[in-house]
């Protein structure tokens, strides 16, 4: 509208004339259309097909993370016992050929006991000559790296016991410069580095640093211990003796805390519920639960230089029981080559040979289906293996593997580190201990750690619960309940609580 003359008259619009035809107007139309909805439903179909595909690649669990030698099986082996196929003492060789057992027992790291030339192999096995130097009758070095090439491709890590005292008395002061990744000593390298500095190159992924706590009070002790870290790396272990956090003064106690991660502790199992409860309680309260990144507790229930579990137990056939009771403590549990089967110590009641009295735990591993060999370096009596504990045990550690509840040792939550673990109940030599984790699963181990069949009410403690592992070799998963327990003399079994 506009305003003429004081008057509002209507505003004229007026247009071009339009051509007959646009240039787009001669286009297929009909097929545009087609083409661009083909488009939009194949790219709709492609984005439902990759939510698709992103979701089912996703992992069903979302348990915790850890370092492949924490809350994992390692198996300790004195190799001179484990296997010979056509030699008269046991070799590297030997164990590269039982690797498979290793997959089938779920252990994710081998030890091996000193390998190193002595001067009588193996009855001196500990006075070594050499820390890089292998036995003669083991093998050598070729023969060693078939052995890693072999347990890496099955996902297993090599460690190696490394006997530093008495061979190492005294340690000596270093100077550190860096070089690419390797921190190398200067002017010269001791044994002890030159060693870890080999077996490194060579494919070990850990240590255990043997007898180390007769050097905590040399001065130079806090620094050679940072240079063998540096040496290893952060992907490589370090093992020591709890005696060496014990002993070592309180001014480089943080320094050794700091560079270790495994501490090794010999659980005290024949000693009773009682005793067992209090080691446990003891180790829980220490410093290595004190802060989330301490290093972690290796149990063993024995050792090289230790009795057999067979033999130091009040009942006959109690290696199941103890065993899977180990595989229950938060921390890495360790198995003594043998103990998974009830291996004997050599027997000699008319002490004929008492020459080797302190290699009586180091009796051959019989294998099923095979002839036992006997040694011309360590003999004794025919005992009849428990092959069938095999089984229980290789499901304790598949369950072990997949449950944060077990596998973990801690929870940290607002500013507080707590052990996963809690003794419910230690009376009359039968033992409970709970293991749980936030928002999974908790797990009971009990134990009867006697000489006689125990029964006991737990329903004021624990409800029910579904049996997964145990007590015996025939038993079958079930449901159970806490009002009347009943365990023979070296039984364990695991539930899963409701």
């Amino acid at each position: 509208m506009k305003e003429t003359n004081g008057k509002t008259q209507p505003l004229q619009l007026t247009f071009r004339n339009p051509p007959d035809n646009y240039f787009f107007m001669s286009w297929n139309w009909p097929l545009i259309r087609k083409v661009c909805l083909w488009i939009f439903l194949s790219g709709l179909v492609a984005m439902v097909g990759l939510v698709i595909a992103m979701i089912s690649t996703l992992p069903n669990k979302c348990n915790p993370p850890t370092q492949w030698y924490q809350g994992n099986v390692l198996y300790e082996i004195f190799p001179a016992s484990f296997y010979a196929e056509d030699k008269m003492v046991g070799d590297l060789k030997g164990i590269s050929k039982k690797a498979d057992y290793f997959i089938k027992l779920g252990v994710r790291g081998v030890r091996l006991n000193s390998i190193f030339a002595s001067q009588n192999y193996p009855h001196d096995f500990e006075n070594v000559t050499s820390l890089v130097n292998i036995e003669p009758s083991l093998g050598d070095l070729t023969e060693f790296k078939v052995l890693v090439k072999t347990l890496k491709s099955r996902n297993i890590s090599l460690i190696l016991d490394l006997p530093v005292y008495p061979l190492v008395k005294q340690l000596s002061h270093r100077k550190m410069n860096e070089v690419k990744n390797f921190t190398i000593p200067e002017p010269t390298k001791d044994l002890i580095e030159e060693a870890l500095q080999h077996w490194v190159i060579n494919g070990v992924d850990g240590f255990y640093l043997k007898d180390l706590e007769h050097l905590v009070d040399d001065p130079n002790f806090a620094s050679s211990l940072r240079i063998w870290k540096k040496i290893v790396g952060q992907d490589r272990i370090l093992i020591v003796s709890e005696n060496v956090v014990n002993q070592a003064p309180k001014s480089i106690i943080n320094i050794v805390l700091n560079n270790i991660d495994l501490v090794d502790v010999i659980l005290d199992i024949k000693s009773g519920a009682t005793a067992v409860s209090k080691q446990i309680g003891l180790i829980q309260n220490s410093t290595l639960f004190s802060k989330p990144g301490m290093p972690w507790i290796h149990w063993s229930l024995g050792n090289v230089k230790s009795r057999r579990l067979a033999n130091v137990l009040p009942y006959g056939n109690a290696t199941l029981g103890a065993t899977l009771f180990q595989l229950m403590l938060p921390g890495t549990p360790s198995i003594f080559y043998g103990d998974e089967i009830g291996l004997n110590e050599i027997s000699d009641p008319e002490g004929q040979i008492q020459d080797i009295k302190h290699l009586h735990q180091l009796a051959m591993m019989p294998w099923q289906g095979q002839r036992r060999r006997m040694l011309p370096w360590i003999h004794g009596k025919e005992f009849t293996p428990h092959y069938d504990q095999i089984k229980l045990i290789s499901e304790m550690t598949a369950v072990r593997e997949k449950s944060p509840s077990i596998y973990m040792n801690s929870v940290y939550k607002e500013g507080i580190n707590k052990a996963n673990a809690e003794v419910k109940y230690a009376q009359k030599e039968f033992l409970v201990v709970q293991r749980w984790y936030p928002r999974r699963k908790a797990y009971v181990v009990a134990c009867n750690l006697g000489s006689s069949q125990l029964s006991v009410d737990l329903s004021t403690l624990l409800y029910s619960g579904e049996i997964i592992v145990g007590p015996r070799e025939d038993s079958k998963p079930g449901s159970i309940s806490f009002k009347d327990i009943s365990l023979w003399p070296g039984e364990s079994v695991v539930i899963v609580l409701h």
